[in-house]
């Protein structure tokens, strides 16, 4: 088996069946890497909001993560428990611009029992979910941090802007909706996010895709959802050489998600953002590390999860939209009350997923064929930070997938302009 860590990666467009029993709704468990009174343990009292019964940060921190783990795991299944190591920091603030969080998978593995397409790396959390068991006993499946600098009300970090911890879609003018960030992130970290290099480095050039210990390169799950409708025959990603897909990484609206279920999903919801009928792909002209091809296209209208920049116009309390349809493209398996596209509350759970937080299923998968991407420091922690995940204000800035909320100045610095809304 391949092994990946600190990567991103995700895909496949089939209903898959677990390895035995019926359908389970995923258990995302939050592993908190805080330490005492700090992050998710801050002892700072605050007063409960929207239905956040937490009387201090760190309790409401929990509990409003928490709840985002539980929005996807109410729409995905698993017999395998998601951990989610986490934890606050402070992440890039500047009186315009910021770095609202980061996730991304751990690991990629490639060669596991129950692995619908070979030569492919699935993301961690999604390859034990395929195979029924832990594949890597010892490992988190999912990082994911936020920005603790948000909740100190200085000035000069977005204008003093503060996150807002509610659990119903409801934030005030100038709080952040921590719960809709939350879901974006966790999104990533189930694959929402591409493996291909945007920029050279570690013997890596723009467009490769990432190579295994034997020397072999291969493509993530989530790019084999890609393809350029400007090039003759209008080919997927993997069909393209790496020269190739540095060209198309900035094809701007030509680049698609190849899907045909969720197109048709995007038709009934959307009035912008489709080319030829396919959703479009995140591929501006000029590389975002933090943000190209691992997102929606900012064009998509109405705003969606899994566009780069927050909008604040994103409540997650009425679903995800199409990003449910791309987590069963990749391989996740449905709930049977999920839909693609996910509009509304649909019926999901109030209650987390069933589970007593222990893990049963320690046992490794001891395939020798399985290989992994996981050596940190590499080029694969280089392309965690590369990939999908969002956007910051300095184009050079390096975070894990990272989703950024910029306002109107930040806007205009990048050139990336937005339609106007009423």
């Amino acid at each position: 088996m391949t092994i990946l860590t600190g990567r991103l990666a995700a895909v496949a467009l089939l209903v898959l069946s677990l390895a035995a029993g019926s359908a389970q709704a995923a258990r995302l468990q939050i592993i908190n890497l805080d330490g005492p009174g700090e992050g998710l343990n801050d002892n700072t009292p605050v007063a409960p909001m929207g239905g956040n019964s937490g009387t201090t940060l760190g309790e409401q921190r929990r509990i409003a993560l928490q709840f985002a783990a539980d929005v996807l795991g109410d729409r995905i299944t698993s017999s395998v428990p998601i951990r989610i190591a986490s934890r606050f920091d402070r992440l890039q603030c500047s009186r315009n611009s910021a770095a609202l969080g980061q996730a991304a998978p751990v690991q990629f593995a490639s060669g596991f029992s129950g692995q619908p397409i070979a030569n492919t790396f699935y993301p961690l959390a999604l390859a034990n979910a395929l195979a029924g068991r832990r594949i890597a006993a010892d490992s988190n499946d999912i990082n994911a941090t936020f920005n603790a600098t948000l909740d100190s009300g200085f000035s000069s970090c977005l204008q003093g802007r503060r996150w807002y911890y509610g659990l119903d879609g409801r934030q005030p003018a100038g709080r952040l909706n921590f719960l809709s960030t939350a879901v974006h992130e966790l999104t990533h970290g189930l694959g929402f996010v591409s493996l291909v290099a945007l920029r050279n480095s570690f013997g890596d050039a723009i467009g490769e895709f990432p190579r295994t210990a034997n020397g072999n390169r291969l493509p993530d799950i989530y790019s084999r959802f890609i393809k350029d409708l400007s090039l003759s025959g209008q080919p997927t990603w993997p069909e393209l050489s790496a020269e190739q897909r540095a060209d198309s990484i900035t094809n701007g609206p030509d680049v698609v998600w190849r899907d045909a279920n969720t197109a048709n999903a995007a038709a009934g919801i959307l009035s912008d953002g489709l080319n030829q009928g396919f959703v479009q792909i995140f591929a501006p002209a000029n590389i975002a590390p933090s943000s190209s091809i691992s997102h929606w296209d900012v064009s998509l209208d109405p705003d969606q999860l899994m566009e780069p920049f927050a909008t604040g116009r994103i409540d997650v309390t009425d679903g995800i939209g199409l990003a449910t349809c791309a987590l069963e493209n990749i391989g996740w398996q449905l709930m049977g009350n999920a839909r693609c596209p996910s509009t509304e509350n649909g019926g999901m759970d109030d209650d987390p997923p069933p589970g007593d937080g222990s893990d049963d299923d320690e046992s490794s998968d001891g395939d020798s064929n399985t290989s992994a991407l996981s050596a940190a420091g590499d080029d694969v922690e280089q392309r965690a930070n590369d990939g999908g995940g969002g956007c910051t204000l300095n184009p050079e800035a390096r975070f894990d997938p990272v989703f950024a909320v910029l306002l109107m100045l930040a806007l205009v610095t990048l050139g990336v302009r937005r339609r106007r809304r009423d």
